[in-house]
């Protein structure tokens, strides 16, 4: 039987029947392992504190942030690169495995997004053939992220995300009502079964969390815009833009 290495500070609860409940983000290892070794956390257990969590899976509840008139995103692997992101807002609306680092070992990226003007919160892929819990895992990182980010004193614009109408019951639980949101329609749109599930999302969204704008990124028909009674601003993927400014 392996030991445990977690030294978990306990206090007795209010109630009469002398239990002792546990505060599972005070763990510690024991003296002995973190004089041997640096104290890895890998159950993310830092990122987990001031968490205001809402709905039935616990979800993060997101703190509302409005979008400035002129907004340019850039993918986060791009940033990584860049100099001056001065007026740069970094997003997350590319392949999982080149942001997947930034869950791994977020302080190390803290700089990186301090120097910038905002973020998109955390994009972790929710595709329709993925069972719920790997769905609800991925939500879970979002949130957890974009949470522990604005507590750093860096402003985040929310990304909403679902998979399918069953997802919908709870992917909205901890976005913000009344704040500008951002989603992307990339693999959206090949289907009709995917273009149906991206505008019941939306409209959903519109019902419930009432938006100030929502930021689109990747193509959304022109037509589309007229059924939603709110802001909505399309910006082009970010190597498209650069493609059409190198070609004229």
């Amino acid at each position: 039987m392996a030991t445990s290495c977690y030294s978990i500070t306990s206090r007795k609860s209010n109630s009469t029947n002398g239990f002792l409940q546990a505060d599972l983000f005070d763990y510690r290892p024991p003296q002995k392992i973190r004089n041997k070794s640096p104290w890895k956390d890998v159950f993310h257990g830092n990122l987990q504190k001031n968490v205001n969590a809402t709905g039935i899976f616990e979800l993060p509840k997101l703190a509302g942030c409005q979008a400035p008139e002129e907004i340019t995103l850039v993918p986060f692997n791009i940033a990584q690169g860049m100099k001056n992101l001065r007026g740069c807002w970094v997003h997350f609306f590319i392949q999982d495995r080149l942001f997947e680092r930034v869950w791994n070992n977020p302080y190390k990226y803290l700089k990186l997004f301090k120097r910038c003007d905002g973020v998109i919160s955390p994009d972790f892929s929710m595709f329709m053939d993925m069972y719920m819990p790997q769905q609800l895992w991925n939500c879970w990182r979002n949130r957890i992220l974009a949470n522990w980010l604005h507590t750093k004193g860096i402003k985040v614009i929310p990304n909403v995300s679902w998979a399918d109408e069953l997802s919908l019951t709870w992917a909205l639980d901890g976005i913000p009502e009344n704040s500008a949101v951002a989603l992307t329609t990339q693999g959206c749109l090949r289907s009709y079964v995917c273009k149906q599930s991206l505008l019941n999302g939306m409209h959903r969204l519109i019902r419930e969390k009432h938006p100030t704008e929502i930021i689109i990124y990747g193509r959304f028909p022109e037509r589309w815009k007229k059924v939603f009674p709110i802001k909505i601003r399309v910006i082009k993927p970010y190597a498209q833009s650069k493609w059409e400014v190198k070609n004229g």
